[in-house]
């Protein structure tokens, strides 16, 4: 195995950086080496994949113990966004090498990902969505704006008229229907964006809840 990898079946190694990983003072230097397998061969990972899952299970268990949350509904505060982020790149790293992973080790890296990352949920609180403050570009979800959908919709209306025009006869009624159905699209749209609106209130004032709870449980 090449060296640019931590022997993580070496006993020392392995439970140095889990010692690390179980407080935050030095989890940020474990999850630097333990994040040395992102460019890891797919050998490597399927040859540590076991303990690799274990040290983020660790990690997991520490984002909770010290309330800064291993999810993506709530923010953090400033001073322990290095930490989450760390975490959260490890989660990324371990979606996107997924299938060199042993199989049996399935069930654990669904666990591990399922509430977490693998979902497009996005709270904001006090206007801060959780995944933009880790600035993890895999983990940003870009809602399509209204115009783009617009056009979108524009863009395959005029294959109906030119259905219509083929048809001959069909011409004339198929380019009201055209616009009915147009303005039929825009206005549920419009309905969807305000039901849409109405829920991101929600959603916020449920995570401005649930950052108040963890306050007050720590």
């Amino acid at each position: 195995m090449p060296n640019n990898v931590p022997n993580l079946y070496r006993w020392g190694v392995f439970r140095r950086l889990a010692n690390r990983l179980e407080s935050l003072d030095h989890f940020l230097d474990a999850m630097t080496e333990i994040l040395k397998f992102s460019d890891a061969e797919d050998r490597q990972i399927r040859h540590y994949g076991r303990k690799i899952i274990s040290l983020t299970e660790i990690a997991y268990a520490t984002m909770n113990s010290s309330n800064i949350g291993a999810t993506l509904l709530v923010i953090c505060p400033e001073e322990h966004v290095p930490y989450k982020a760390a975490f959260f790149k490890m989660l990324v790293l371990i979606r996107r090498r997924r299938s060199a992973f042993p199989a049996y080790l399935n069930t654990r890296i669904s666990a591990l990902l399922d509430y977490s990352i693998e979902h497009n949920m996005v709270l904001r609180t006090r206007g801060i969505d959780p995944r933009v403050q880790l600035g993890i570009k895999e983990l940003i979800i870009v809602r399509q704006p209204r115009a783009a959908r617009q056009s979108t919709i524009e863009a395959v209306t005029p294959v109906s008229s030119a259905r219509g025009s083929s048809a001959g006869s069909l011409k004339t009624p198929n380019e009201p229907l055209g616009a009915c159905l147009r303005a039929t699209v825009e206005r549920e749209t419009d309905a969807l964006e305000l039901g849409l609106a109405k829920v991101d209130v929600l959603l916020e004032a449920l995570a401005g809840l649930m950052a108040t709870i963890l306050y007050l449980k720590s």
